[in-house]
């Protein structure tokens, strides 16, 4: 399963910029950010939205890219549909797909749509996340904008880096929301029925050449346990695992599992709902030779304003 969710590289995040608006939001004053596609801005006002991307930039794992992509705004645009994009990152990908908050899969192909329209929740944040197989290493640029007057847009750019050696490891995307650092700001917490917040992470697992082609599996029983209303580890390509309820002690940890690439290394998203805020320890296991196991520590944030 891929989703449109993010990849490991260089993140530039994006300023925010207004198109031209034929009206301004409800009782909001039009005005820019005065920003542009590298992040540097004149304006003096802050920025009125953002994108973050992690990892990034992203060395191609398995010829599969995954990334989460933050968009951050001001939450008196609670409830405004934002529309993302990235036509370039969709084309450099034999497959593209996404998540969008509740796991709806919103792209697939070939053919690809490039973009995805989500809600902004009550803290003017949404997160999604993307990923492809078979893509291309570049630059792609990335374009959030709100559906409806003033028409704000912020970019950013996906750097795609070719399979390499790394460090051996294990590390967790996102660390850091905007201004806060130290974890992912859980989103989706509206005052609409049936809405529910969200968390989405990548793990980029790294470890000797020497284990090409084994199997690698993660889990973490503290992270299923903290979003105990469903949760999902997967990767592209590999086998996913998932809880629900009172149905995650049955697991007890589940895991997940796909095949290291010829660098020795692997990528897995993780996908949560209604979860607890605080960190979790995050373990994976080379199922070959001395069994190298490695582990992160993942944070999750209470929903909050970021900018």
């Amino acid at each position: 399963m891929a989703v449109m969710v993010s990849l490991p590289l260089l993140a530039t995040s994006g300023v925010a910029s207004a198109k031209a608006a034929k009206g301004c939001h409800k009782t909001h004053t039009c005005k820019s950010g005065g920003g542009s596609p590298t992040g540097s801005g004149t304006g003096t006002d802050p920025a009125p939205m953002t994108v973050q991307i992690d990892p990034n930039p992203a060395v191609e794992t398995s010829g599969s890219a995954i990334d989460v992509i933050q968009v951050e705004t001001n939450p008196s645009f609670a409830g405004d549909l934002i529309d993302i994009s990235s036509s370039q990152f969709a084309a450099s990908c034999q497959f593209f797909a996404g998540y969008d908050t509740g796991y709806d899969i919103k792209i697939v192909g070939p053919p690809f749509p490039d973009d995805i329209e989500v809600p902004l929740d009550d803290d003017g944040n949404v997160t999604v996340l993307i990923g492809g197989t078979g893509c291309a290493p570049g630059s792609s640029v990335v374009d959030a904008s709100l559906v409806e007057a003033p028409y704000y847009t912020a970019l950013a750019t996906i750097v795609t880096l070719p399979p390499v050696v790394t460090t051996p490891g294990l590390y967790g995307y996102p660390n850091s929301s905007g201004t806060v650092t130290g974890g992912e700001v859980e989103t989706g917490d509206t005052s609409a029925p049936g809405d529910g917040s969200f968390v989405f992470a990548v793990f980029n697992v790294e470890t000797n050449p020497v284990y090409a082609e084994q199997t690698v599996e993660i889990s973490s029983a503290q992270l299923q346990a903290r979003c105990g209303t469903d949760w999902v580890f997967g990767s592209f390509g590999g086998d996913e695992s998932f809880g629900a309820g009172a149905t995650v002690n049955a697991f007890s940890p589940a895991t997940a599992t796909t095949t290291l690439d010829d660098d020795g290394n692997a990528q897995f998203y993780f996908a949560g709902s209604s979860c607890a805020a605080g960190s979790s320890v995050v373990t994976t296991d080379v199922e070959a030779g001395n069994h190298p196991t490695y582990t992160t520590t993942f944070t999750v944030l209470s929903p909050q304003p970021t900018i």
